[in-house]
């Protein structure tokens, strides 16, 4: 071995303390790096396999009713390579042990098989049998949440008839990798489940033979969508259609694109972070180990070994730190997102989700860890460079120390000898010691940035269900209907109060700019729901023309007093320019209201009800479903208590696991600094402090003079920290926000309490660390190694 490489391992035994603290914060690096990437890129690849694969369609249409030949005038349309056309419809399941209505949506599927698009894989069982009535394909999720299996059979409500269905097979499919409920915002799979039926019999259960209400289509290669959607429309228009809308606008697709999108932000915000105060790290580490090998860089060089033989060296031992952190990190990083993907594999479903062991995630961990740990280095390494053996060989010139400001300011402050210390210490390296500040600043602001999406998702939900929704219940109908539905409902006993809305499907348009949307009305004296802006205000209706969310304003290019085109999909299929009257910050989708006078003019019928909103006693909740769960009118249903109950239980589980991983990631930061700096505050002030102890001084005293410094550093850093904190926690939450979903900056004081505490709490122990080296300080040892 050559006599460089002893040293090096001699150097990384002698520093392990701090080697493995530095390894610490790079690990933490590379673990988000390889957790985030890592879970994304499972993600896009399973998702992207699973569409190929199953042929997951680029263009879906819904109408009322069209003959099955629509679907060979769709397929000439230019740049269509495939359509299809299939039968969806919403059905009521009656278990009789369970008071709430379990609605399913049954799709229409080729019994031989010759479905080519969004093809059913069939995990258990088998197709439906050409000509059975009744039997079904289960998505697997709904026949584990409800305890079914293969041969159970389901009484249900189908298009007004009842019908017994038996399960034959579960199965999964690309389009409903994300299954809502109507009106819901979470899957429910006790409550709502995808079936498939057998083409004829599903034409059967709904009178429409050789009919459809359902479009998909694949393109071409270079095709254009949105000519394709054009001549579309036009063709479904006659039978209802309610607009053509690409991929993108998918439900399913669109709440899975908008998980990917968090996960890239998470990437590109946090592995920044701790690249940064590794690399100061390496930097103050490196730099304090050459000052005090000054003289063994002299005799190295007088030996005959080079600048870059020496420079060589020093980098050598960055990498070595580099290549602990990047192993230790990509371990963990893999644990975490395999962990990470056992909760997406609870929400979407996909046939396989596993994390993938992808080599470009790894190598991108550790090029980022041997970059910042090279780019330490080069400071530490200059100084070595430049230094010739005459210079090094000779003693460091001491540090001049003279009264000045932290003098004058001690002397006034009435600081004892011991304080004095501290400060002209801190003051004489002020460069390390902003680095200190920094790096435990930036563990507590990192800290804070993640613990504080707990209070902006309280935050959300206290907005969106409890101060804009003040009903217990919302009844969404198959079609609009009269205000004598309102009547039936009010009737049934329990029923506090009822109150109508209604979305219409529209096309809104400003220039060049389309976007596909829905305009929702409420009564004016409405008091089961309300308008309520990301800073709790209640904002009331405009009594003319629209009220856009900032969402879909701003993809419009639209602002108050602006003209924007409507145009209703479905129905009359009406046309308008409405001005926009107002824009509100709103925490859910890209959303448009108006008044019901405002609305009526679009749609010119006679049925102002598409949902109810209900008041109820809640001694009478069971009996009251019993009763909607009968009707045949109701196309869906949705508890507000249930759908509350379920966003916690997808915050409890994912932020908390996320809370985990970067209280973790956060702890390293400051073990990791304040460690090295300890260290370093201990070697430079050793013979301080042993001569201390031998002029009578306390193994207290002289152990206060090491913490007390560090203790003014971290306290200096705490008002650092809450700042960074706060501008960090601003960009991930503009980061992490969506055109499904928007999070207010809403971070209550305890979540900056919280974040001090956790990090002086990791600093803490840390110190007592060092501070046992001071109480068992060798005296002896020290002084002559001085002289």
């Amino acid at each position: 071995m050559k006599a460089l490489d002893l040293k090096l391992l001699r150097d990384l035994w002698h520093m392990r303390g701090q080697v493995f603290a530095i390894a610490l914060v790079l690990a933490a690096a590379t673990a988000t790096f390889v957790l985030s990437l890592g879970v994304h890129r499972s993600l896009v690849e399973t998702r992207d396999a699973y569409y190929a694969r199953n042929n997951f369609a680029d263009v879906f249409a819904e109408m009322t009713r069209a003959p099955r030949s629509l679907v060979d005038r769709v397929a000439a349309i230019p740049g269509v390579r495939r359509a299809e056309g299939a039968i969806v419809q919403y059905a009521t399941l009656d278990f009789p042990d369970r008071p709430e209505p379990v609605r399913a949506l049954i799709n229409s599927v080729d019994e031989q098989g010759r479905s080519q698009l969004n093809r059913l894989i069939i995990r258990l069982g088998r197709l439906p049998q050409p000509g059975a009535t009744g039997e079904v394909v289960a998505d697997e999720s709904f026949v584990k949440a409800n305890s079914l299996a293969l041969g159970s059979r389901v009484v249900a409500l189908v298009y007004g008839k009842r019908q017994v269905l038996t399960i034959v097979g579960t199965g999964l499919a690309p389009n409903y990798i994300y299954a809502l409920p109507p009106g819901d915002l979470l899957p429910d799979d006790r409550r709502f489940g995808i079936f498939w039926m057998g083409q004829k019999a599903l034409e059967a259960a709904t009178d429409r033979t050789e009919a459809i209400n359902s479009l998909s289509l694949t393109l071409e290669r270079g095709a254009r969508q949105a000519e394709v959607i054009r001549q579309l429309d036009a063709l479904i228009a006659p039978y209802g259609g309610t607009g053509a809308y690409g991929r993108e606008d998918h439900v399913s697709n669109a709440f899975l694109d908008n998980e990917l999108t968090q996960l890239s932000a998470m990437t590109r915000v946090i592995p920044p972070v701790f690249l940064l105060v590794a690399t100061f790290l390496v930097y103050i580490v490196l730099g304090r180990m050459i000052r005090t090998e000054r003289t063994q860089i002299g005799l190295i060089k007088a030996f005959g070994y080079t600048n870059a033989e020496v420079g060589w060296h020093y980098l050598k031992f960055a990498l070595v730190i580099a290549l602990a952190a990047t192993v230790l990190g990509s371990v963990s990083g893999v644990w975490m997102g395999r962990a990470m993907t056992r909760i997406y594999a609870e929400y979407y479903r996909f046939p396989f989700l596993s994390y993938q062991l992808d080599p470009r995630v790894f190598l991108g961990a550790a090029g980022m860890a041997f970059g910042a740990a090279a780019l330490g280095a080069l400071g530490g390494m200059r100084a070595a460079l430049v230094l010739t053996p005459a210079v090094a060989m000779t003693p460091p010139p001491p540090p001049v120390y003279r009264r000045g400001l932290v003098e004058a300011l001690g002397r006034r402050g009435g600081f004892s000898a011991v304080g004095h210390m501290i400060v002209r210490h801190v003051a004489r390296w002020p460069g390390r010691s902003a680095i200190t500040v920094f790096g435990v600043g930036l563990s507590i602001g990192l800290l804070f940035a993640t613990t504080q999406f707990l209070d902006s998702s309280r935050s959300m939900l206290d907005n969106y269900f409890f101060r804009a929704q003040r009903q217990d219940l919302v009844v969404s109908f198959i079609e609009p209907r009269s205000e004598a539905a309102l009547l039936a409902l009010a009737q049934i006993p329990g029923v506090l109060r009822v109150e109508p809305s209604r979305a219409v499907p529209v096309k809104f348009s400003r220039g060049n700019r389309v976007e596909r949307g829905a305009i929702e009305s409420t009564p004016a004296n409405a008091r089961l729901t309300a308008h309520v802006d990301m800073d709790g205000n209640e904002i009331d209706l405009p009594t003319s023309g629209l009220m856009l969310s900032r969402q879909l304003a701003d993809k419009l290019g639209a602002g108050p007093g602006d003209l924007v085109q409507v145009e209703q999909l479905g129905g009359r299929g009406t046309r308008a320019a409405l001005p926009v009257a107002r824009v509100i910050e709103e925490f859910v989708g890209e959303r448009a209201y108006a008044s019901e006078t405002t609305l009526l003019s679009i749609t010119r019928d006679a049925a102002p009800v598409g949902a109810a909103l209900l008041r109820i006693d809640p001694a009478q909740r069971d009996a009251i479903l019993v009763r909607l769960k009968d009707m045949p009118m109701v196309l869906g249903l949705s508890e507000r208590g249930a759908t509350f109950a379920r966003f916690e239980d997808m915050i409890d589980e994912n932020i908390n696991t996320m809370l985990a991983f970067y209280i973790t990631f956060a702890g390293a930061i400051a073990v990791g600094v304040v460690y090295n700096s300890a260290r370093i505050l201990f070697s430079e002030r050793a013979h301080e402090l042993a001569t201390m102890r031998v002029l009578g001084y306390h193994r207290s005293e002289v152990a206060t003079v090491l913490l007390g410094e560090l203790a003014l550093l971290v306290v200096m850093a705490v008002p650092l920290g809450c700042v960074l904190g706060n501008g960090l926690a601003r960009v991930m939450t503009a980061m992490f926000s969506s055109d499904l979903f928007r999070l207010p900056f809403a971070p209550e004081p305890a979540s900056y309490g919280r974040a001090v505490l956790i990090v002086l709490a990791a600093t803490a122990l840390t110190s007592l660390l060092v501070a046992r080296r001071v109480m068992h300080l060798d005296m002896v040892r020290v002084l002559k190694g001085r002289d």
